[in-house]
């Protein structure tokens, strides 16, 4: 049955609903137990590397204050909490924001599956959309405030992205510009648009003045924003301690290892030809610095942290830019 981009931008859109409906609703959440009340919330996100996540951490507790606005009867959700401390308020919170953002996730992916430089049948657009937002809802054995919202930036610079390849307007430049400082506002794991941008244009123009000046351009405003609010907070951390051992060792590290491992394999199945096997490779290498920080850093066991390259490579692995004029 074809449909139309309507039918699919609803679809997707109560998918993404549903899905995150039952991951927050259908189970106890047992990993992230603890940071389910607002003082516990602020003494971990407001400390470390989490205190540079501002734009996040703001729409929460925006979301939080208007819920305490509210004569909310919180018995009707019914939720159960493994600690005493836990808020449902909090926890709402973090599920309206969550939710929100993977609508527009989700909205965004029938999109970028509509233009013409990606390469699919109607079938398989609506299974990789819906493929993305099953993913996502797995990885979020992990609630925070700031995964799903960088996924939304990720997509939406994509989507821009793919505009920019057409005709390399300078308007299109600056809303990318303007996407990264937003996304680097949100999480600095935005340096992955950085890496795809890289990609694609390297892919399209080859290692030429048409890659390096919008590369140049979209990295000064990364950088900018990420020094920026290290000399705002007086504070230059960039990461919480050494876990490469962890993750090399412990039973569970190892299991997310194979996470990444089967889901970076998925897509090179899923590609359509050696062109996009190659833009998938090209795209992880270049985005190796955050691959190592995460390695390095990072609890391998939170399979959030491979997310965004998978989502980047399911939508590498069906894009041909010789399709763009």
């Amino acid at each position: 049955m074809k449909l139309n981009l309507f039918s699919k931008l609803i679809f997707s859109i109560l998918l993404a609903f549903t899905v995150n409906s039952f991951v927050y609703f259908g189970f106890a959440n047992i990993y992230s137990s603890k940071i389910l009340n607002i003082q516990s919330f602020q003494e971990q996100f407001q400390s470390g590397i989490y205190q540079y996540r501002i734009l996040s951490g703001y729409l929460l507790i925006a979301v939080y204050d208007f819920f305490s606005t509210l004569n909310l009867d919180y018995g009707i959700f019914k939720l159960k909490f493994l600690q005493p401390d836990s808020e449902p308020q909090m926890y709402l919170s973090i599920y309206i924001l969550n939710t929100f953002f993977l609508i527009l996730f989700a909205g965004l992916m029938v999109l970028i599956t509509e233009t013409k430089t990606f390469v699919a049948t109607s079938s398989e657009k609506l299974l990789i959309t819906g493929l993305s937002i099953l993913a996502i809802g797995l990885s979020q054995f992990v609630i925070v405030p700031y995964d799903i919202s960088s996924y939304f930036f990720l997509a939406l610079f994509f989507f821009f992205l793919l505009k920019y390849l057409k005709d390399q307007s300078s308007s299109i430049l600056m809303v990318l510009g303007v996407i990264i400082l937003f996304s680097t506002l949100n999480r600095e794991s935005s340096a992955l648009s950085l890496s795809l941008a890289a990609t694609l244009l390297y892919g399209k123009f080859g290692l030429k003045k048409e890659t390096l000046k919008p590369i140049l351009f979209l990295g000064l405003i990364f950088i900018g924003v990420y020094l920026g609010l290290r000399f705002i907070n007086e504070n230059f951390s960039t990461n919480d301690g050494n876990l490469l051992l962890q993750n090399f060792t412990q039973p569970k590290n190892i299991l997310g290892i194979m996470f990444w491992l089967v889901f970076f394999i998925f897509t090179l199945m899923l590609a359509k030809d050696k062109n996009a096997i190659r833009a998938i490779c090209l795209f992880h290498f270049l985005s190796f610095p955050y691959i190592i920080l995460c390695f390095y850093t990072g609890i391998l066991y939170e399979v959030r942290l491979y997310i965004p390259l998978f989502l980047t490579s399911l939508l590498l692995s069906r894009t041909e830019l010789s399709r763009i004029d």
